[in-house]
């Protein structure tokens, strides 16, 4: 869960939390503060996620780009 394949985005939520879009292995990883490794939080079938964000309502949604969709989780 350390080992990442060209990771493309990095973002932090309200608690500090990391989280990073780990795209060459199609999911994405949170990271608690402190930490040593990252637990896998979204891997739903995605295919070169590219971008991603949270929502108002802390909703993480993802651009996934070989699929031509976006997911909320």
């Amino acid at each position: 869960s350390y080992q990442f394949s060209s990771p493309t985005a990095i973002t932090f939520d309200q608690f500090g939390n990391m989280f990073i879009m780990d795209a060459g292995n199609n999911r994405i990883q949170k990271w608690i503060p402190g930490s040593t490794y990252g637990i896998t939080v979204a891997s739903a079938s995605m295919s070169n996620p590219r971008g991603f964000s949270f929502d108002t309502y802390g909703n993480l949604i993802v651009a996934d780009l070989s699929n031509h969709r976006i997911i909320g989780f």
